[in-house]
């Protein structure tokens, strides 16, 4: 949310299992024990848009309100708990929230969030052609896994498998 900071804890890495673009991020929250705690703070929405849908740890938003996941972009964002979280056909708007970061869903060994994207169905890498623009914030990598940056008026941060402050970055 505005005016929250969370820990930019990974760089382009795969959005989804082995043989995906690496197109996700990852972002710890400010209350982030290293553990796998429900956290209490929000995931917010990064856009406008439709939840298709929702899975374990998992929330589909079609930012062109059709349904359809295969058709412009999709966001997805993952390791979100199933307390509290949006259910499918809500619509979202940019900032409202979706739920709590958790460990739920796929592999994970601290409560996060990670996000990730997808263009007329394929996977989008978060360092490629169309980097991810967080408020500003551009990602960037290094051609290893989970090691990347963000970059916004000339600042740059560097994802850190850790909660530390020199990987804080704020809204």
């Amino acid at each position: 949310a505005a005016g929250e900071s969370w820990y930019f804890t990974g760089g382009p890495h795969g959005a989804w299992d082995s043989g995906s673009a690496w197109g996700a991020l990852d972002f710890a929250p400010p209350d982030n024990s290293g553990g796998c705690n429900i956290s209490s703070s929000w995931v917010t929405a990064i856009a406008d848009g439709l939840v298709t849908r929702t899975g374990t740890g998992s929330v589909y938003q079609d930012l062109d309100n059709d349904g359809y996941e295969q058709t412009v972009w999709v966001i997805i964002y993952m390791h979100v708990a199933s307390a509290g979280r949006v259910t499918p056909g809500e619509y979202l708007f940019r900032n409202e929230k979706v739920g709590h970061p958790s460990c739920e869903g796929g592999i994970s060994n601290a409560t996060h969030v990670h996000i990730t994207r997808k263009y007329n169905g394929e996977w989008i890498a978060a360092d490629g052609p169309y980097p991810w623009n967080l408020d500003g914030w551009i990602s960037s990598g290094t051609g290893y896994e989970y090691d990347g940056f963000l970059t916004r008026n000339g600042v740059s941060i560097e994802a850190l498998d850790a909660a530390q402050p020199a990987n804080l970055i704020s809204r």
